[in-house]
């Protein structure tokens, strides 16, 4: 069953839209785009430039989304590094993650079967952590779990920024458009684009708005930040991909094919 018309909102950055905004409407729905987030380079690189010029002093290098991916290895490009050196062994939380990678030319040699940070520190555990050294590139808001339990196992983990992810310029016309008229659809692919949102239309008016419609996330984390502020997350792709969440919005309506908005 495709979305037939069904009006499907993305949340994504401007840069990141296209892809979600393609596989809507190849299914057959409508993409509502209203970017919450924006993605930029942090302000100041030093930190970063630093540790891309010590990959060799690593063991492992532990990236936990695909914005990491894709920031970390275009800066490292912009210095010139590379190739990698052949030591350093290189881990992905999930199939999006490899995906940006692969495209850039990084071998993974392991991704995580949980999608989480706490899965890819699973994942890392048959492979011995005490005594190794991590590089974990990430959000400047991003969480420290990873490398918290890597300093418990023993190891040591080197926590870099190689991105911000900051608030989006507001659509006004595209923001009172969803708000006059909610999508059929909600879609979150981070905690932070949710919560953008609330900045974005406002408390009152982003509450009003969901409670009228289905929201469909990626992963376990942006769930946990939808119930958090006291709304059920509807839809939930086993496979945490675009696609993967596309395929889950059809198989949603396919069994719920009177389902309206709330």
């Amino acid at each position: 069953m495709t979305l037939s018309g069904k009006r499907i909102l993305v949340t994504r950055s401007v840069e990141q839209a296209g892809e979600l905004s393609a596989l809507v409407r190849r299914a057959g729905g409508i993409p509502v785009l209203l970017p919450t987030i924006r993605l930029t380079h942090p302000g100041d690189c030093g930190s970063l430039d630093r540790e891309i010029g010590r990959l060799s002093s690593f063991d492992w290098i532990l990236f936990a989304s695909a914005n990491a991916a894709r920031f970390f290895c275009a800066r490292a490009v912009r210095l010139g590094v590379g190739p990698w050196p052949g030591t350093l062994r290189v881990a992905s939380v999930g199939p999006g993650t490899s995906k940006e990678l692969a495209a850039r030319g990084v071998p993974v040699h392991r991704t995580a079967e949980k999608h989480t940070g706490e899965g890819l520190f699973e994942a890392l555990l048959p492979a011995g952590i005490r005594g190794k050294r991590f590089l974990l590139p990430r959000a400047e808001e991003g969480r420290e779990i990873l490398r918290d339990a890597i300093a418990r196992e023993g190891g040591e983990a080197v926590s870099v920024v190689a991105y911000r992810n900051g608030l989006a310029e507001k659509d006004e016309a595209a923001a009172a458009e969803i708000v006059s008229r909610p999508p059929d659809v909600c879609t979150f692919a981070s905690p932070s684009a949710f919560r953008n949102l609330f900045l974005l239309l406002g408390e009152g008016e982003a509450r009003s708005m969901l409670s009228r419609t289905r929201i469909a996330v990626i992963g376990e984390v942006t769930a946990r930040a939808v119930e958090r502020r006291d709304f059920r997350v509807d839809i939930v792709p086993e496979t945490y991909t675009l696609k993967g969440m596309v395929d889950a919005v059809q198989a949603f309506f396919a069994a719920h094919r009177s389902a309206d908005p709330r």
